[in-house]
């Protein structure tokens, strides 16, 4: 990947194609973001070969429990556990490492989560999910039945919704993205904790992107419309 961006000398000039791939590596595009000091979990990156002692890792690393481990390249909050204890860290991490080779263990942040959507050069906004399950996972977002509160706009002091919107709009642009994508953060402690960024926004009917579009009167056929007509923008 470009000797991984000239060695993170970032930013580098790339292909949506290229951004998007960029974007789905929780590893490389977190390294990016820390590099221009947006804040992400302290976290670091398992092999599933692993031999060493796990919890010993952990504790070198300073990460504590609740952890949160995920695949570095998965999407839909597929694979993703909080374990509150070593117990269930390693239940989870077995599970992890017969599907993938590369997994991120971070710290798990509380507070409250929020969304941002960016759509071209604009942040459009910025919305707050309340879920009832553990957390916005595979089922929250798209099952009905889950019944995850959505606040839009989400309930945050001005200044914060200012700044969360400047924090989506610079992810996208680090990444190199072009046309839609939302970034998933957390607040907490009066700070914003950068997830990831996903190029890929889902556009059912209980997705984020359509719903803080519609909230700025962006109707789904136009927006649908726009996705398609700056997709094929020559460039």
């Amino acid at each position: 990947v470009q000797i991984i961006l000239e060695s993170l000398k970032i930013p580098y000039t790339h292909s949506g194609v290229f951004s998007s791939s960029l974007a789905m590596d929780k590893e490389l595009s977190r390294l990016i973001f820390k590099k221009n000091k947006i804040k992400v979990p302290k976290y670091f990156l398992l092999e599933k070969n692993f031999k060493g002692d796990l919890l010993k890792k952990i504790k070198n690393k300073k990460i504590k429990f609740p952890i949160v481990i995920k695949p570095i390249n998965e999407g839909s909050s597929l694979g993703v556990y909080i374990c509150k204890n070593k117990t269930q860290f390693n239940k989870n991490y077995n599970k992890l490492k017969k599907k993938y080779e590369k997994i991120l263990v971070e710290n798990y942040i509380p507070g409250k989560e929020i969304q941002v959507a960016i759509m071209g050069e604009k942040a459009l906004g910025a919305i707050e999910l309340v879920p009832k399950r553990q957390f916005y996972d595979y089922t929250a977002k798209y099952s009905s039945n889950a019944k995850t509160k959505h606040i839009m706009p989400a309930d945050l002091e001005q200044k914060k919704y200012k700044e969360v919107l400047f924090l989506g709009k610079k992810a996208h642009k680090l990444l190199g993205c072009r046309g839609i994508t939302r970034s998933d953060f957390r607040f907490y402690n009066d700070k914003f904790y950068l997830l990831e960024t996903n190029t890929q926004p889902g556009m059912t009917k209980l997705s984020l992107v359509p719903e803080i579009a519609n909230y700025c009167g962006i109707k789904f056929e136009d927006l649908v419309d726009w996705m398609l007509k700056d997709a094929s923008t020559n460039r």
